[in-house]
Parts: C-alpha cells; sequence; structure tokens
C-alpha cells in the first residue's frame, strides 16, 4: 500500500513545521531529543510562533551544516528541504528563501544555543564517567586557539586584526579556551573573546565548573605560582611544564624522591600579592624532569605539579602529561573536520551561535563515539571521529524509513561499524611540518576582496 504523505496532493500548512521537524537524524536527536531543544527556549523565555522553521529545525540545521562535508549553511538547508520533499513531493521547488532561513537562525536565541551546548557538555560527561579516571582523578586539558572570521567591520571591532611582519591582517582573530576531558575529549567548557584577550583570563571563570579533584594539564601559557594558587583555590590539581622564566636550580627543595624528582617552595610574586591579598608568599610544588622529543629533538624538560604524595609515581605523571595533546587533536576536529577554523557568519551575535552549534556537534559525534566504546569494547582514543560522522550522515536514510521495531538493530549495525575502523597506534610519530605538494599557482591576495573588485571592476 502507498505511504499516504506521498499520494497527497497537498500538505496542510499546520502540518509542515511538524513535518520538518521528522527530518532524518535519528542519530543526533537520539542525543539531544526535541525536548531539550523546548526546555532550552522555555528557560530564557523564548515564545515563538509556530513557522515553518521551528527552534528545532533551527538546530538540526545548524549542527548538521557543522557534520556536512560541504561546510555551508546553505548545503545543510537544502539536504534538509530535500529529505522534507521526498515525503512531500507537493513541496518540491518551494523551499523557503535564503533570507528566511536566516532570519530563523537570528530568531534562535544565544542563551538558548548556551543552555542546549551545556546540556550536551553534562551528558557527555555523565557518558565519561567510567572512562576518564586516573588514580581516581578526572583528567582535563586546556588550551587555546583562534578562528578567522569575515571581514566585516563589527566583527573587526569586536574581535580586532592582529599584526604580522607584513602588518595588520585582513579578517579578525576570535579567540577561544577550552576544556576537555582527555580519554573522550567531551568538550566540557568554552569561553570566546577578542584576540587581544589573555587566555588566562578567559579560563578564570571557567575554573568553577570543573569538579574537586580534577587534574588540569596544561602547557606552560597556563604556569606560573599565581596561577598555581587560583587551581588549587577552585579545589584542581595541575600538571604543568615550568614557566620559562623559572629556573629550577634556585628553589629550595624540601624534601626528594630522586634527583630528578622533588618538592620545592614556589614563591609568588609581589605583583599578585599586592593585587590580591588572599594569596600566600610560597606554596608548595613538585618538580619532575624528564627527557622528551621536542620539536624532533630531545630535551630535558621540567613538568610542575600539585600531586606531591609519592603514591603518584613521577613515571606515570610523565606520561599522564602526554595526554595533554589530546586537545590538539580536538581543536584539529573542531576547526577541520567540522569546517570552524573560518566562520561564515557576518555579526558577532551569529559567530557566537555557530561556535556554539559546532561545540554541540563535536559533543554529540564523542557521545556518540564513547557508545560505541562501551558497545564493542574498544580504546575510545582509537575511534576515528571522521568515520563516526560519515557513518552518522551514511546511517540516517535506514534510521529514518525503517520500521520503529528494527530501529535499536540499526543503531546497534552504526556503533559496530563505528568500532571496526581504528585508527592505528602512532606512538611516537614525527612528521615534518612541509607541504607534500606545491600549493596551487594562485597569487596571494594581500586586499579585502570588495577593494579588489572596485579596483578591477572593468
Amino acid at each position: 500500500m502507498p505511504n499516504k504523505s506521498i499520494v497527497k496532493v497537498s500538505v496542510k500548512t499546520s502540518k509542515i513545521p511538524a513535518s520538518l521537524e521528522s527530518v532524518p537524524l535519528n542519530s543526533i536527536r537520539r542525543i539531544l531529543p526535541d525536548k531539550t531543544i523546548h526546555d532550552a527556549c522555555r528557560q530564557v523565555n523564548y515564545n515563538y510562533r509556530k513557522r515553518f522553521i521551528t527552534p528545532v529545525v533551527t538546530v538540526l540545521h545548524m549542527i548538521l551544516a557543522a557534520i556536512w562535508p560541504e561546510e555551508s549553511f546553505n548545503a545543510s538547508w537544502q539536504l534538509l528541504w530535500s529529505s522534507f520533499t521526498a515525503n512531500h513531493p507537493s513541496m518540491a521547488g518551494k523551499s523557503p528563501s535564503r533570507g528566511t532561513v536566516s532570519n530563523a537562525r537570528k530568531r534562535m536565541p544565544l542563551k538558548a544555543w548556551n543552555k542546549i551546548a551545556g546540556w550536551l557538555s553534562e551528558q557527555g560527561q555523565t557518558y565519561s564517567e567510567k572512562l576518564d579516571k586516573w588514580h581516581g582523578h578526572r583528567v582535563i586539558a586546556v588550551d587555546g586557539t583562534c578562528m578567522t572570521a569575515g571581514n566585516t567591520k563589527e566583527l573587526c571591532e569586536t574581535f580586532g586584526l592582529s599584526n604580522g611582519n607584513t602588518g595588520p591582517r585582513l579578517y579578525p582573530l576570535i579567540r577561544m579556551v577550552c576544556l576537555s576531558i582527555v580519554e573522550t575529549m567531551i568538550v566540557i567548557n568554552y569561553r570566546i573573546g577578542s584576540y587581544r584577550t589573555d587566555e588566562n583570563a578567559l579560563l578564570k571563570p571557567m575554573l568553577k565548573t570543573l569538579r574537586k579533584g580534577d587534574i588540569l594539564l596544561a602547557d606552560r601559557h597556563f604556569a606560573g605560582s599565581n596561577l598555581y594558587w587560583s587551581y588549587m583555590q577552585n579545589g584542581l590539581e595541575y600538571l604543568t611544564w615550568k614557566h620559562q622564566r623559572l629556573i629550577v636550580s634556585r628553589l629550595k627543595r624540601l624534601w626528594s624522591y630522586g634527583t630528578n624528582d622533588f618538592v620545592a617552595k614556589l614563591k609568588i610574586s609581589d605583583v599578585y600579592q599586592h593585587r590580591n591579598p588572599e594569596m600566600p608568599k610560597f606554596i608548595r610544588a613538585r618538580f619532575i624532569r624528564v627527557e622528551a622529543r621536542v620539536r624532533g629533538k630531545f630535551q630535558n624538560i621540567w613538568m610542575v605539579t600539585s600531586l606531591l604524595d609519592d603514591k603518584y609515581p613521577a613515571k606515570e605523571i610523565a606520561e599522564l602529561y602526554l595526554k595533554r595533546w589530546s586537545i590538539e587533536t580536538l581543536f584539529r576536529q573542531f576547526k577541520v573536520a567540522l569546517s570552524a577554523d573560518i566562520l561564515r557568519s557576518q555579526s558577532s551575535v551569529a559567530v557566537y551561535k555557530e561556535i556554539a552549534a559546532r561545540i554541540c556537534a563535536i559533543n554529540i559525534v564523542r557521545t556518540i563515539m564513547i557508545e560505541s566504546t562501551m558497545a564493542n569494547n574498544v580504546d575510545i582514543t582509537r575511534i576515528s571521529f571522521i568515520h563516526t560522522v560519515r557513518a552518522i550522515i551514511a546511517f540516517a536514510p535506514a534510521l529514518a524509513m525503517q520500521p520503529a521495531r528494527r530501529l535499536p538493530t540499526i543503531y546497534r549495525a552504526m556503533l559496530c561499524e563505528i568500532a571496526a575502523h581504528l585508527v592505528p597506534l602512532r606512538k611516537g610519530r614525527l612528521e615534518p611540518r612541509k607541504l607534500a605538494h606545491d600549493p596551487q599557482s594562485y597569487p596571494k591576495l594581500k586586499t579585502t576582496r570588495a577593494k579588489w573588485r572596485k579596483k578591477n571592476a572593468a
């Protein structure tokens, strides 16, 4: 018997929003249910009319834009509308205009996006609980990165331009600091600021969102006695490289576990004590020297940690610090696989929403990877992020069209397929940061496109 929705001559306008909301993205909607989106809108007092493009459709549209290979809002919307017209042929060729879809993105409040991102973060942390412990501590990596935005006047004024050897850059840079669970790479929290904003200033308000006893892994930019005191005040442990200005040989040792493993007094600068009288003059920190390969050369480096007890062996601490590089992988997936390196939004509020949508997308994909790990008993660090995205897209039609009784079986098959393609072990891999192929033979654009068009107009 043919499907009634296909032979129907027309679709009632009142039923279009509900039909649009039934687009085939069941794997995503299993992690992010519609109720969560509606609750987020209600919590920020966003009262919306029953339009064609509801908040659920808007959220799915922007998340799909992050994971869809064509990397554009327009491609994402065309995919959603084509899925809708496949079941309602009478609506073919009647897609809302780009302006209508853009207005739907504008109507969705940024606060609602923040609520959704926060909810997905909590979900991801819950899923990670069996995988994220080291000696009973949860291990969190922190680092910062930059993204490029469009060259509009508002974005340039909001985020600022960087200066290079040839003068100011053409496009504004957005600075972001991110906290993620080391083992599962779930994004716990993130903060965005202008290019001139210091990364430590972005990190400070996020420390309160971490749990007592978490270990913070960071590079030397987040090192310093005043910062260590701030971490401990928030109930956190820390493990960083030593600050480049710190001379270890001048420290007063309190006790030693070995020649290259000791606890010492670390002085807090008078400048920071003057700013905050609550800071003590000294704190205790443990120093461990290890040999590591940095930029292809073996060097002796010092690590600083608050794990003073000898129940934490120096070798295990050194191995733990190597896991900090997981956040670099996370940034690569965020900026390359999810196309966040160059943002397309033309206003600052829209930029914040676009970043929030991509954070939601990465946590959804990561949560599905955790499910695959638990269901198939494989190491999550070896599951391919990009293959998971491909599986989500490939299994979407089957999860939408098969009978409800078969959906759990299909979903399990998707998790099995994700776990079947593991990334090979490449410990200590070293590759030259050089191009294997010549770049395209186009001259570098040294001005904005608008100025170039005006100068070279026929």
